[in-house]
């Protein structure tokens, strides 16, 4: 295990939440996840209750969103959580991996490219539900290291973003696709006094962040599922 003081949970805490298989614990899901994550913290506000394989369902999906903006993302790869495991008093947190990258340039996109826009959906029952819309100034790589802060032992600490998406996948243990919109084409260098910067993403993938939250409010009434803040602008 960890030591001590870098701990928020103890280890029956740990255990509370795991089933246990071969002489280790494996974090659980679904509805018993959630029925062991309640009785360690509060889960009554809806921001910071992982969302549920019946929550995904009712979600509207991909292919009735009929803004054309959504032609410009390209399928990128899978994310899916590896679930916390205890063994030999050893602790493994919980963590989305990205995997089945489409090709090489799909893996560079997700890599390099400075500046993205982003679509999360789920499929169910052949229906390709829509999750969430965001963007990333840094990376898409990057943006996923910060989903992965949002292990439960950081539950206190870790933004209500993080603590959401990881948690949640989590919860579901499905597949997630990823959809990326490339903004690295409008990188900026600034120079001054004769000097140049470093490359800084532009304000494009917020824009179109805003732009495909607002039509898919237009459309349905709701935010998607896992746009949780107020300011689209806001969300990471």
């Amino acid at each position: 295990m960890a030591k001590k003081t870098k701990d928020s949970l103890t280890l029956n805490q740990f255990i509370s939440l795991c089933d246990e298989i071969n002489g280790g614990y494996i974090q659980k899901s679904g509805d018993d996840y959630l029925n062991a994550l309640s009785k360690i913290f509060p889960l009554n506000n809806k921001n910071d209750k992982p969302f549920t394989l019946e929550d995904i369902k009712t979600q509207p999906t991909l292919k009735s969103f009929s803004f054309s903006g959504k032609d410009d993302f390209i399928f990128i790869c899978h994310l899916q959580a590896k679930p916390l495991e205890i063994k030999y008093s050893v602790r493994k947190n919980e963590k989305i991996l990205a995997f089945n990258f489409a090709n090489d340039n799909a893996k560079k996109i997700f890599d390099k490219a400075l500046g993205v826009a982003y679509i999360l959906t789920c499929e169910i029952e052949n229906k390709e539900h829509i999750i969430k819309f965001g963007q990333s100034r840094t990376t898409f790589k990057q943006r996923l290291s910060s989903y992965n802060c949002g292990v439960v032992n950081n539950w206190r600490t870790a933004s209500t973003t993080n603590i959401k998406m990881l948690q949640s996948l989590v919860a579901t243990r499905k597949t997630f696709n990823l959809y990326l919109y490339d903004c690295s084409d409008e990188v900026m260098i600034i120079e001054w006094r004769g000097e140049k910067s470093v490359p800084f993403a532009s304000p494009k993938s917020l824009a179109v962040e805003d732009i495909m939250i607002k039509k898919f409010i237009a459309q349905f009434g709701v935010k998607p599922l896992a746009n949780i803040q107020g300011d689209a602008t806001q969300i990471k």
